[in-house]
């Protein structure tokens, strides 16, 4: 591999004409000087391929029936040239020195099988919420992160990885209509790459009241299907603490699952309830330390609006529609 590796930018695309413009735009306007920008046209009907066309030669079009958000990554990572890929939902932005910092963190690896997620602010209907980010600003440890990768998706989508590593796991499953990069993250784990963050925010991640709210009933059923895979691919790789894990939890709901209903009750004032059901999320994320302490407030603080009305700020803010 090169010194200054080359790196394509790939982008899934559906029904995405109000966004897609500027996820483009964003990837070409990067301060890391070897990039192409490849997007796969997965079916859409809208005006998404006439605005992709815009930008001519400087972006690789590949065009397909809709066969969902897998199978548009993984076509696009087939027709890209780069020696990394650089991962870009349609409707997500990258900031200009978002590959440069990828590549640079990934060049000061310690391994060879490592690759690079990068954090990002979160983006809704009132615009950016600089407070909020995908992933936290300080580093999770790496000792412990195959189990703490079971218990929630700690690696953002907004990564840049080797193509290696996509051809030695077999790319992004068509299977998992939802959770396909959560699902791809687990079998890297698995296959022994070691995740490297990038904890500044590099990219602004949007957000939307469907991803959140209508969503969850779907998220929930294909994270029920991760975890039985795991279950079932890697019986003899688990090590006793994440085969007890999965035992415990095989009886459970999700964490959106139990945070939807917390977020329900609170909003109805039944606070011993919303307590209950975050204790519950809580437990399926031990190292989350501010959920548990929010379980514990809620049964021995007294009531205080200003609480609800911030809670219902930051909820408006995340999740409004663009």
């Amino acid at each position: 591999m090169v010194d200054r590796p080359r790196v394509s930018v790939v982008i899934p695309c559906y029904q995405s004409e109000r966004t897609v413009g500027e996820a483009i735009s964003g990837a070409l306007n990067q301060t890391y000087p070897h990039v192409e920008v490849v997007v796969c046209l997965d079916g859409a009907t809208d005006r998404s391929g006439a605005i992709i066309d815009a930008f001519g030669d400087l972006v690789t079009l590949v065009r397909q029936e809709n066969q969902g958000l897998a199978a548009a990554r993984n076509s696009a990572v087939q027709a890209a040239s780069g020696d990394l890929i650089a991962l870009l939902d349609a409707d997500d932005v990258l900031l200009p020195p978002h590959v440069e910092r990828a590549v640079d963190r990934w060049q000061a690896r310690d391994t060879e099988k490592a690759y690079v997620t990068c954090n990002a602010y979160t983006m809704g209907g009132s615009g950016i919420v600089p407070r909020r980010t995908v992933l936290s600003r300080s580093a999770p440890p790496v000792a412990g992160h195959r189990l703490a990768l079971l218990q929630r998706n700690i690696v953002s989508v907004l990564s840049v990885y080797p193509r290696e590593m996509h051809e030695e796991i077999g790319g992004f499953d068509p299977e998992m209509h939802v959770l396909e990069d959560y699902d791809f993250w687990v079998r890297a784990a698995f296959a022994g790459w070691q995740t490297l963050y990038e904890t500044q925010p590099t990219a602004l991640y949007r957000r939307t009241g469907s991803s959140l709210s209508s969503g969850v009933d779907r998220m929930a059923e294909y994270e029920y299907l991760l975890r039985a895979r795991v279950r079932e691919r890697y019986a003899d790789a688990l090590t006793p603490a994440e085969r007890e894990y999965l035992d415990r939890v095989t009886s459970m709901e999700t964490q959106d699952v139990y945070l939807a209903r917390g977020d329900e009750a609170l909003r109805a004032g039944r606070r011993r309830a919303a307590a209950t059901e975050y204790a519950a999320a809580a437990s399926l994320v031990p190292w989350d330390r501010r959920l548990r302490l929010k379980s514990i407030a809620l049964r021995h603080i007294p009531p205080a609006g200003s609480l609800y009305a911030w809670r219902a700020r930051v909820r408006t803010e995340e999740t409004s529609r663009t």
